[in-house]
């Protein structure tokens, strides 16, 4: 369904504007008179727009609009301008109403949020959280809200034994905190082209990282002084030298750093739990009529349920 063209709402706001004011020969308004909110400024279909409409959605019409609104010489295109979004954006609803986009279940789960959402927050907007609630979070959940203890370390891989010894040798000739050496030694050396290209960076690693192996880990969080360097590890894959970078002990913040994140996610999840109930009693008046017997035996896929048990 196409939106109706300039000249289209041109006669359809000349003729609104009888109404509310005369107008000039270019159609800009002169002095206006009450504006009758209910008064119908166009139809489509079987919609109708009226200045109310128009009114109430003016700001965001004006945003959507952006780029056409300072091409307007009179305030009469401003307001035709904005009829013609308000009007192209009920027609695109109802294309998509039409060909069953108000369907798709990615939509009907936001239409569904966002309804449940409102009418909770009609209730109360606040929903403040009580200090005994934060206290009693902070002190259930101390290992989340903090961070363990994390080390960095460079690594030179290759699959050769041999290659990684003389990679090692080569490396304790240069200087200990000579960085910018080492990290041609991983670009003379190493066979990993992922880390080789940021000079052998793991990143930060726990001593319960999965990316790296395990052999890895327990050998970067046994080198002890700042730019130690490790024996060469052997791998599934291969052998690496360690040379340590960085070290950060564990980290726990106080209750007054960690109260505005514990306060956010507790309201959100007493909103959550009053959408639910919310969806709860609505599906409850619907009264849905379940065949229980076919229900248990409609075929599901294999190990659906295995991450919920």
């Amino acid at each position: 369904m196409r939106a109706p063209n300039r000249c289209f709402l041109l006669l359809i706001l000349l003729s609104a504007c009888h109404h509310a004011g005369a107008t000039d020969a270019t159609g800009a308004t002169g002095a206006t008179g009450a504006t009758d909110e209910g008064q119908v400024l166009a139809r489509m279909g079987k919609m109708t727009i009226t200045a109310k409409d128009l009114q109430s959605r003016a700001l965001r019409l004006a945003k959507a609009s952006r780029d056409e609104l300072p091409l307007a010489k009179t305030d009469f295109e401003k307001r035709m301008i904005l009829l013609d979004h308000l009007l192209k954006e009920e027609a695109l609803l109802d294309e998509a109403h039409r060909r069953g986009y108000d369907r798709l279940p990615r939509v009907v789960e936001d239409i569904s949020n966002k309804m449940l959402e409102d009418e909770v927050l009609r209730e109360d907007r606040a929903y403040p959280v009580a200090d005994a609630d934060v206290a009693r979070y902070y002190g259930d959940h101390l290992q989340e809200l903090g961070r363990p203890a994390l080390v960095r370390v460079l690594q030179i891989f290759t699959t050769d034994r041999a290659k990684a010894a003389e990679a090692l040798s080569k490396a304790r000739a240069i200087g200990k905190s000579d960085l910018d050496a080492f990290q041609r030694l991983v670009s003379e050396y190493s066979e990993d082209s992922m880390t080789r290209i940021v000079g052998g960076d793991l990143g930060f690693i726990d001593a319960h990282s999965t990316r790296v192996s395990k052999a890895v880990v327990d050998a970067a969080f046994v080198l002890r002084d700042l730019f130690d360097l490790s024996e060469p590890i052997a791998t599934p894959q291969g052998f690496c030298v360690l040379k340590l970078v960085q070290r950060l002990p564990p980290y726990v913040p106080s209750i007054a750093d960690a109260e505005p994140g514990i306060r956010a996610k507790l309201r959100w999840l007493l909103i959550e739990r009053k959408k639910y109930a919310l969806g709860k009693s609505i599906l409850n008046r619907a009264a849905p009529d379940i065949d229980m017997p076919l229900l248990a035996k409609v075929p599901l896929p294999d190990g659906l349920f295995a991450n919920a048990r």
